[in-house]
């Protein structure tokens, strides 16, 4: 039996690619409409964009499971990202509901959150999969790609969700909605929890669709930050993120079109 046969986990993916979409693109296309709807400031629209962007690279796993016959063992690293988030989505809104935060949106957070995180989290323990050809194996050069990759993921997420106030010192931005800084560190975290994944994981094929999602993710937050850097805005953050993103835009997709050809699925790493 294959979990992600189910109607009722193919429910759940259509349920996460319509959140992602939604919440991706809303920031990164209508950043100020966006802000002022959920009543917050509007300030560091880099941030608003980078948690778009993190957010947006949530919908392309689910899509392509649910356009092809995807096996649960290639959702799993996906899924626990997914559960990385939501876990930090519920704890970034909670804090901020009990320092008083007014706007509605967070307390519906805090409800979806953690409704997404019980559901990712009963998916995760079922665990349910016939064996698979896992692809094959990542060299060296690969696994430094996604060490630094993790890194910097974790890096960039665990310092805006747990203090956001001096990280928004610290790369010069104004740190006003504090919740949407959280929210995007806690979406960046989640590739971060699945790039260790990704480093333990025996194969490739694996870890693709979780490779993509981040491809996606790097691609959108380079884009993001070049147009905050030549419009002048985004302090610190703006050239950090410029560089560090379109640097693992290209080696990310050189390590898909290196792994996922057909001829290298089995076999063995030079």
């Amino acid at each position: 039996m294959d979990q992600a046969q189910q109607m009722a986990f193919k429910l759940t993916l259509a349920a996460q690619a319509a959140a992602a979409l939604v919440f991706g693109l809303a920031p990164l296309l209508a950043t100020a409409a966006y802000a002022a709807a959920l009543g917050f400031s509007g300030d560091d629209q880099l941030g608003y964009r980078l948690g778009g962007a993190a957010t947006a690279g949530y919908f392309i796993a689910p899509i392509i499971a649910l356009a092809t016959r995807t096996c649960w063992r290639q959702i799993r690293i996906p899924a626990l990202a997914t559960l990385t988030f939501t876990a930090g989505a519920f704890i970034a809104s909670a804090w901020e509901l009990t320092g008083g935060a007014k706007q509605p949106v967070i307390p519906f957070v805090v409800f979806a959150g953690a409704l997404f995180t019980v559901i990712a989290g009963y998916w995760l323990w079922r665990d349910e999969s016939p064996d698979m050809d896992p692809g094959r194996p990542l060299d060296t050069p690969a696994r430094v790609i996604l060490g630094l990759a993790t890194l910097s993921a974790g890096t960039f997420g665990l310092l805006p969700l747990v203090a956001p106030g001096p990280f928004a010192s610290l790369f010069g931005l104004a740190g006003t909605d504090t919740w949407v800084l959280r929210l995007a560190g806690a979406g960046c975290l989640g590739y971060a929890t699945a790039g260790i994944a990704s480093l333990l994981a025996p194969g490739y094929r694996i870890i693709r669709l979780q490779n993509l999602a981040a491809i996606t993710f790097n691609a959108l937050a380079a884009i993001s930050a070049w147009i905050a850097l030549f419009g002048g805005g985004g302090g610190l953050l703006a050239p950090v993120v410029a560089a560090a993103a379109s640097f693992f835009t290209v080696t990310l997709i050189w390590l898909d079109r290196t792994y996922a050809a057909a001829r290298d699925v089995s076999a063995p790493a030079s």
